[in-house]
């Protein structure tokens, strides 16, 4: 900076001073200006490493994305490798077992033809083959009865001594074909089953084409050495071929089969044996622990082994024992369906196999599912609100059924306070039932909304009945030892069977709620020693130990005893209920048939207008989806004594009132004094069960001349009674409209649709999805369970 000197004159103080701070007044004007500089060229080098940080974030997100799709798809090419392997090797199996078929229909027709060629040269010779008698030409291979003779000749019945069948006095076996295969629990073909000849009964009954390889059960040792000596062993020959050619009881299996005897994995049966396949390679009998109800023991004269109709008349004729009575019964016990069962014709193609380890099919890497398609993206840790994997549709469960809980607790303190005779006992259940439903909630490790995958939720699975009935049926499988897997894999399993089974039709919410009755579930209790088909357990009820009053009081005018033994129907009684007489023993349910059933109370002066009219409905029905075997005649819940004209209901409802799950209800067919009226009773809850109905205005009854149609579906236990408009007026003249029942069981509304068309009543079969809109449209309030007081009996 030049510096003035003025006019020569000496510098003053002053003179420097101002010099001094113009001075770093100019500094300051240069660090600002430099710091100016800085900040503005750092700024763009901020806004370019930001663009980068953002850029290299969405880069991570993408390779992360693209792993996960990596993932995906190599777990989708598992998926497909695993099914590959599967379907190659049950097509491997199904070809093999086919081409086997064939060669054995191929050797047996050349045999016969030989045989026949031999027959015709040695009667045009009259010269009979060495070692084989003249009247037993026809007989093949020379041998009488099938079996081969010894060198030394033939015994009495033209079989071995002890009936062995060695591959060595056979050796023709060695060279032919397979009929079938045994194969291990994995499909693993082990062996192949050779035709070994067979005399008697025995040879008629399996004489026929292999259906399908035998299946062994999981953990059972058997080699190709095994395979070998199965020939050499009649019962165990026998009993193989009975695996590969008979029935599979699709119902219910006997108790030996249900208790893991035997070294097949199904239970099969062959019309004509009395055993399965399980019972005859151990030599043991099919035992009576299979069946839905206990029958009771047989007279003297049932201990007879029929096979036909025609045995049984005979043996009628010879046994004095037989009684025309017995006649209607049964022909025989040996049938192909096993121990009171109720399958039809179409139900023979149901799968039976149980789920276990060997067959379950639920896949996951760790995170989520990833097979079957209905658990895809399910996640295997348990779910909450705050979830990556929770739909913000869904609200959460515990609030709901802390306030339904909250609700019954207030009628449950209301109901112990009053001096009232309100019941106690159905506000109890649903608290118990709540306390429960939360507990599951809080310890279980799965959230409900997870059961299946998200397309399969909706919003009447998180409610308070449902959500209770997933708790008790996870809870009652967690007591089954039968089980090998958790009760959670089992019961999607049993789910995805279901999805295959229903397609379109399968809905999560009505599945759950009515699980209780799933065919494999009640097999499986089954073969867990619980054979009572009741509700879900909520409540304990006082046992006749427990009880001072044990007798189960019941209306009258139920079908009793003496109707089914043909007596004459009395006059209605009075409307005072009679307790029913108490038997020695406690009562056995026993299964009836529909033969019995339909025989065991003649048609009433009343009826025979609609008996004439329907005389050419009488028998089977023609539509499939009504047939039927048998009724239960023991109550679950009372165990009192229930008629063929009594059917269980489980739920019912109309435009003015319901009555749900929680009451044990009934409708009873009453043809006499002219009324035909289908009357809804019901079992009051109290210190000792009392029958009776509803007081009025509340009716739930249906009668016969008020009936106009009954809706029905295939694939639901509900149907819709069509009634006259106007036919049933609340006290403010409202119409009840249609009635919807849901009845307890599949064969209790297919009983109930065949009295009904009997009575002249037109059905309407339509698709279950009918039913079940017409079901959801209809909302009215709830008819409570009631005390003994407050039902009456007439």
């Amino acid at each position: 900076m030049a510096y003035d000197t003025g006019d020569g004159q000496r510098l003053s103080l002053r003179d420097e001073e101002n010099y001094w701070q113009t001075l770093e007044v100019a500094f300051e004007e240069d660090a600002k200006m430099l710091e100016h500089e800085f900040f503005s060229r750092a700024n763009i080098v901020h806004g370019r490493l930001a663009a980068l940080d953002r850029e290299k974030r969405e880069l991570e997100m993408r390779i992360l994305q693209v792993q996960q799709d990596v993932a995906k798809e190599h777990d989708s090419l598992a998926n497909l490798t695993f099914d590959l392997r599967e379907n190659r090797s049950r097509l491997s199996l199904q070809q093999d077992a086919r081409r086997q078929h064939m060669r054995t229909w191929f050797a047996n027709s050349r045999r016969m033809e030989d045989d026949n060629r031999a027959k015709i040269a040695a009667a045009a010779l009259s010269t009979p083959r060495p070692g084989v008698e003249v009247s037993d030409l026809s007989r093949p291979s020379g041998a009488v009865n099938g079996d081969r003779p010894k060198s030394n000749g033939v015994g009495a019945n033209g079989q071995q001594p002890g009936d062995a069948h060695k591959l060595a006095q056979h050796p023709g076996l060695i060279a032919q074909p397979d009929l079938t295969f045994v194969v291990d629990s994995a499909q693993q073909r082990i062996g192949g089953i050779k035709h070994v000849p067979l005399s008697g009964n025995d040879a008629k009954v399996i004489d026929r084409p292999p259906r399908r390889v035998v299946h062994l059960r999981r953990d059972v040792t058997f080699g190709q050495d095994d395979v070998r000596k199965l020939h050499e062993d009649r019962e165990q020959y026998i009993s193989a071929m009975v695996q590969a050619t008979g029935d599979v009881r699709t119902q219910r299996q006997c108790a030996p089969c249900s208790r893991g005897e035997g070294p097949f994995a199904t239970c099969v049966v062959v019309e004509g044996l009395a055993d399965c396949a399980n019972c005859l390679w151990t030599r043991n009998t099919c035992g009576t622990e299979g069946r839905v109800a206990e029958e009771q023991p047989p007279p003297p004269a049932q201990h007879v082994k029929v096979s036909n109709s025609h045995d049984v008349q005979q043996h009628a004729r010879t046994n004095g024992a037989a009684t025309p009575a017995s006649l209607s019964r049964p022909t025989s016990r040996d049938k192909s369906t096993g121990w009171a069962s109720t399958a039809t014709d179409e139900a023979a193609g149901e799968d039976s196999t149980p789920i276990t380890r060997s067959n379950l099919i639920l896949r996951h890497d760790g995170r989520v599912y990833t097979h079957p398609d209905c658990m895809r993206g399910v996640p295997v840790d348990k779910i909450h609100p705050n979830h990556p994997y929770w739909d913000p549709t869904w609200t959460p469960i515990e609030p709901n059924i802390e306030s339904v809980l909250q609700g019954w607790r207030t009628k449950r303190t209301t109901a112990l306070e009053s001096s009232k005779t309100t019941s106690k006992f159905q506000p109890g259940r649903q608290v118990n039932r709540g306390e429960t439903t939360l507990k599951f909630l809080e310890d279980s490790d799965f959230h409900p909304f997870q059961l299946l995958s998200k397309k399969y939720m909706s919003p009447k699975l998180a409610t308070y009945d449902t959500v209770f009935r997933l708790a008790d049926t996870i809870r009652e499988l967690g007591e089954f030892k039968t089980l090998d897997i958790t009760p959670l894999e089992w019961l999607r399993q049993r789910l995805h069977e279901l999805i295959v089974e229903n397609g379109p039709e399968f809905r999560l919410a009505n599945t759950i709620h009515n699980f209780y009755h799933d065919r494999k579930y009640e097999e499986l209790r089954i073969a867990n020693g619980k054979k009572s088909i009741g509700r879900p357990s909520g409540v304990s009820r006082a046992t006749p130990k427990e009880s001072p009053v044990s007798i189960n009081k019941k209306r009258k005018f139920f079908v009793s005893d003496a109707f089914s033994a043909g007596l004459a129907v009395p006059p209605r009684p009075p409307a005072t209920p009679t307790p029913t007489p108490t038997p020695a023993p406690a009562p056995v349910a026993k299964t009836l048939t529909q033969d019995e059933t339909e025989r065991s109370a003649p048609p009433t002066p009343e009826m025979s207008r609609s008996a004439k009219k329907m005389k050419g409905r009488q028998g089977k029905p023609k539509d499939p989806d009504l047939s039927y075997e048998g009724y239960t005649d023991i109550d679950d819940y009372s165990r009192d004594s229930i008629g063929k004209h009594d059917w269980a209901l489980n739920r019912i409802k109309h435009r003015l009132n319901s009555v749900g799950t929680g009451v044990t209800q009934y409708w009873h067919w009453i043809p006499d004094m002219g009324e035909r009226v289908f009357e809804h009773q019901v079992l009051a809850e109290g210190d000792t069960f009392t029958w009776g109905i509803y007081a009025k205005p509340i009716n739930f009854h249906l009668e016969l001349e008020h009936i106009q149609e009954i809706r029905w579906g295939a694939r639901t236990t509900k149907v819709m009674v069509v009634c006259s408009p106007h036919a049933v007026l609340s006290p403010e003249g409202k119409s009840r409209g249609d009635v919807l029942a849901e009845f307890k069981r599949p064969r209790t509304k297919q009983r109930f649709l065949v009295f009904c068309q009997r009575q002249g009543v037109e059905l309407v079969k339509v698709s279950s999805n009918e039913i079940e809109a017409a079901w959801d449209a209809y909302e009215s309030p709830d008819v409570p369970a009631m005390a003994d007081s407050e039902i009456h009996d007439g």
